[in-house]
């Protein structure tokens, strides 16, 4: 038996590898020195670690073009942020850490906008593009950066809990100037697999096996669910929507009676002091701020059972709990004053298994797995599209899903107008560099984003039209879908919906949580491939559309989640879920993923591994 005392670890040491895992999310490494620097602020200012690299990221977004910290860039953080009257009259005191709960949160956007410089970073000029697809060779880039910020140094949403939470957003970068040398075009980690599933030494034989077997790919689903052209969208009436949202309540309720084994749901407004059991939805009080908070969380009930009405939720009991607008929890609590609900448990509707089904691969199937954008944020050369398609053609798998924007919408290129051609022509001339450079035994999916400037801007999006860009290995999906490739079913989104959840949801978690694999759990749980309500402010959701065409109402073998937020692979729930990011961040190269499937019968194996382009 080991008496040896018990070593506790100092507050140093817990605020330093706190600082390291909060980098770390950010694809950061500052080095020794710039650690103890980072901690000599840290100590100074009394702010929480996650505060610090949340304002950093937007100090560097902003003013540095997303570059990592050194000794003479803090500096500037410190003049810059640290030291300014508004931030500290909004900075949190960083509490002694110990084994209590960790809350996991967004920081509030608005306060850090005050800083005038902070709105130089969108729509600066950007230089004409004289060619398309010219020099991709000398295409702007940069070594990998960090993702972006646009927040602020103080978390208010968790009123009295004492913490503040990074916000992972899209870099901002200034555009290149004429001369400069190409980091994308110099960069030397090209190639460097960042992740790897499952974890460990695992070779994967990239070889294509069985040259004449061409998997076949179809849309999952009845026709009723199957999104495959253009809709009228935005006309739904308000009436019509409290429907959709009632329904999905309904629905979600039965299920949970099931999982619970009770028989019926009371009123969540009628006065009783007794323990008892209620559904709804979760809502944020607008008068209690904008966002949602412990003091502003709302239970919507729904008509036959609450009569509609929203109330009050305390959670103060509860030792753990995550909540985000839209998501549907049945409450066991009581309710003595008839208005307010003092929660004692809360329960999310159960986890469908993996959908079992008979694969037909004839061999190991390889895939390939990107998310747009394809060129940086500053050019449209489309330099990193071509380096992947070259990366394509030398391992030729079976089947490769490139998911958009193709043409962004948030390019300063096309936010500026400076373009050469009509955004449609831009497209044509993407999907032709596709065609006629990917060899054709490669089946290549096409899936749309909102934020395609060309398509329509409006979720869930049809398939792009394909008459003038016709090719038997080429296939348009809509976003979201479920596809079925000879029996391996494949869920996937091009909506960055762990971003949009990460930035509104609020939870108390036990230390060293799976916060992403939390995000991606709810998916599975609400059965939905957007389940937050209202969604983004970004966002255009058709609602009774996407209560037809956005439902994930099984679990399916692979769930592909591109996002902003750091590339992962994780089992959920039996299910593969993978986060490729972007294939370009800002005006740097980004990451793709590589997949290979081999099944037999009802079991499926994955490995797979993210890499840098």
């Amino acid at each position: 038996m080991n008496n040896s005392p018990l070593r506790l670890r100092s507050p140093k040491v817990m605020a330093e590898t706190d600082l390291l895992n909060e980098f770390e999310d950010f694809g950061v490494t500052p080095s020794p020195k710039v650690l103890e620097k980072c901690l000599e602020l840290l100590d100074k200012y009394g702010v929480t670690p996650e505060t610090f690299v949340n304002c950093w990221l937007g100090f560097s977004t902003t003013k540095l073009n997303g570059e990592g910290p050194s000794l003479e860039t803090l500096i500037m953080f410190d003049k810059d942020v640290l030291s300014k009257e508004s931030f500290a009259k909004t900075r949190v005191k960083n509490e002694p850490q110990s084994d209590s709960p960790v809350i996991y949160n967004v920081t509030t956007l608005s306060q850090l906008a005050e800083d005038d410089e902070l709105l130089g970073c969108y729509g600066t000029p950007a230089r004409k593009v004289k060619k398309f697809f010219s020099k991709c060779t000398s295409s702007v880039g940069a070594k990998r950066s960090t993702n972006g910020l646009e927040g602020t140094p103080q978390n208010k949403r968790l009123a009295g809990l004492g913490q503040a939470y990074p916000v992972h957003s899209p870099s901002v970068f200034s555009p290149s100037t004429p001369g400069t040398t190409s980091k994308f075009s110099t960069r030397n980690n090209a190639g460097e697999v960042v992740a790897k599933y499952p974890a460990g030494e695992v070779t994967i034989d990239w070889t294509r096996s069985n040259e004449r077997w061409e998997p076949k790919i179809q849309l999952h689903g009845t026709p009723e669910t199957k999104l495959t052209s253009k809709y009228n969208y935005m006309f739904s009436r308000l009436r019509d929507k409290y429907d959709v949202l009632e329904e999905h309540i309904n629905n979600m309720g039965a299920l949970i009676a099931e999982k619970m084994k009770i028989e019926d749901f009371v009123s969540n407004n009628d006065l009783n002091s007794d323990t008892f059991h209620t559904i709804g939805r979760i809502c944020c009080d607008a008068t209690s701020g904008s966002r949602l908070n412990t003091s502003s969380l709302l239970l919507e009930g729904t008509r036959d059972i609450s009569s509609g009405k929203s109330v009050p939720l305390d959670v103060s009991h509860l030792k753990e709990f995550s909540f985000f607008p839209g998501q549907v929890v049945a409450v066991q609590g009581s309710n003595p004053t008839g208005n307010k609900i003092l929660a004692t448990a809360i329960t999310t509707p159960p986890v469908i298994p993996v959908f079992k089904t008979d694969v037909s691969l004839q061999g190991p199937l390889n895939m390939m797995v990107a998310c747009g954008p394809f060129t940086p944020s500053d050019d449209l050369e489309f330099a990193p599209l071509v380096e992947l398609i070259q990366q394509i053609n030398s391992i030729r798998p079976h089947v490769v899903i490139l998911m958009g924007p193709f043409v962004d919408a948030k390019n300063k290129k096309v936010e500026s107008g400076e373009l050469d051609y009509t955004y449609q022509e831009q497209f044509e001339m993407v999907m032709k560099e596709l065609q006629t450079k990917i060899s054709n035994s490669v089946q290549v999916c096409i899936v749309p984003s909102w934020r395609d400037v060309h398509h329509r801007t409006v979720y869930p999006s049809p398939p792009f039209q394909h008459e003038n860009y016709k090719m038997p290995n080429f296939h348009f999906f809509p976003d979201p879908c479920v596809l079925n490739v000879d029996g391996i079913f494949i869920a996937l989104t091009s909506t960055d919906i762990l971003f949009h959840l990460s930035k509104e949801e609020i939870a108390v978690a036990p230390p060293g949580s799976d916060r992403l694999g939390r995000l991606v759990s709810h998916l599975f749980c609400q059965q939905s491939f957007y389940p937050l309500n209202p969604p983004a402010e970004e966002m255009s959701v058709d609602l009774e559309h996407a209560d037809d065409y956005c439902k994930l109402n099984f679990t399916p073998h692979l769930l592909l989640v591109p996002s902003d937020l750091r590339f992962f692979i994780k089992n959920i729930h039996g299910c593969v879920a993978i986060n490729t990011e972007r294939a370009v961040k800002g005006i740097s190269g980004g990451t793709y993923a590589r997949l290979q499937i081999t099944g037999e019968g009802s079991s499926v194996q994955i490995k797979a591994e993210v890499l840098r382009i």
